[in-house]
């Protein structure tokens, strides 16, 4: 996941770097608009409505796109989204794997669309691997409930760490039990996310695609170059 986000840090202005846009703007509805309200920077209509041009181009469909927003609001905030890193994202992974699955995959995962280009390196079976992990996230916690239930989980896991440094609470059935639900819990996140990967990954070289097996190759190639591998 954190590769994700690097690549969504490193490569949202790079590869769209002064080049101009290359979809026309469109005017949002109101769901839409109110949900730029929530940003915590004010943008013009101009940035917002490139955005949304190009989160229609994306997906082909109004209703579609507006799914995408609802689940991701941040593909609608321009200081985290381009619209030409928003077509070169689903261009790179058209070509990894056909336009189905790559409409599956930026359904689930709608933050794939900030990587760009360099999505090429993590190769097709990642891909679907963490966008798996986010339609699975988004599953066990509904929008609605989903930011006080990130805030509790937070402070589940950070109990420990506090506790330890209160006296009063040194020794507290308590901790006792938090200690070792917090390592409970993250052993099973760990593990589920890297058995979710690796079968996702299995899966797609079992299937014999062609199209995915070159993109996995690529991926290869790409990441022993970073490595100074030949």
């Amino acid at each position: 996941m954190q590769q994700v986000k690097r690549l969504n840090e490193a490569n949202k202005a790079k590869f769209v770097a002064k080049a101009p846009p290359r979809v026309r703007p469109a005017r949002l509805p109101p769901a839409m608009l109110e949900v730029t309200r929530r940003f915590k920077k004010e943008y013009t209509p101009q940035q917002l409505e490139l955005l949304w041009g190009a989160l229609l181009e994306v997906y082909g469909d109004a209703e579609l796109a507006a799914a995408a927003v609802r689940s991701n609001p941040q593909v609608l905030n321009p200081s985290y989204s381009f619209c030409n890193t928003m077509l070169a994202s689903r261009e790179a992974l058209e070509a990894m794997m056909g336009r189905e699955e790559a409409l599956d995959v930026m359904l689930k995962n709608p933050a794939v669309l900030q990587c760009g280009p360099s999505l090429e390196t993590l190769g097709p079976a990642e891909i679907k691997g963490f966008a798996a992990m986010r339609a699975a996230g988004n599953a066990l916690f509904p929008e609605g409930v989903r930011g006080p239930a990130l805030l509790a989980l937070l402070a589940f896991c950070a109990f420990p760490v506090v506790a330890s440094y209160v006296p009063e609470l040194e020794g507290s059935w308590a901790l006792g039990v938090a200690k070792p639900a917090v390592g409970l819990l993250f052993a099973v996140a760990i593990e589920g996310s890297r058995l979710l990967i690796v079968g996702t990954v299995l899966k797609a070289k079992m299937a014999g695609d062609e199209r995915e097996r070159r993109a996995m190759e690529k991926a290869d190639a790409a990441r022993r170059r970073r490595m100074g591998k030949k």
